[in-house]
């Protein structure tokens, strides 16, 4: 019984948030991926699309790899210690995911101004 209880719960709660932190990101990440490829819409849209297909994949391979568990489940307890403990190693993986995507956008964003400031006047 209560091994149902854990599938069910985790896959919602993943499942809610993979869809709330996709739409953040594509969000605010928008504003960051204009300044970052300097308006250019097509390279933007492009960009931005990657990076959903790289988040989705992601997310749904660690849960998909995570969903199994080890651990005896002989009560609620332990069912909400379980998935809190896998639902935190997803949002850490998805942190470090963002954090890396922001410093590669940010090295991506520095380019144009480097070349800009080496063209002799």
């Amino acid at each position: 019984m209560y091994l149902e209880t854990y599938y069910l719960a985790y896959f919602s709660v993943c499942a809610m948030l993979i869809v709330a932190l996709a739409r953040i990101l594509r969000r605010a990440g928008s504003v960051f991926l204009n300044d970052a490829f300097t308006g250019n819409k097509r390279l933007v849209s492009a960009v931005a699309q990657l990076l959903d297909v790289g988040f989705y994949m992601v997310s749904l391979g660690f849960v998909g790899a995570s969903f199994r568990t080890y651990e005896q489940l002989t009560n609620k307890t332990l069912v909400a210690q379980v998935i809190g403990e896998k639902v935190g190693w997803f949002l850490l993986i998805m942190g470090f995911t963002h954090l890396f995507n922001l410093l590669i956008l940010a090295l991506f964003r520095r380019r144009p101004v480097a070349a800009l400031q080496q063209t002799p006047a």
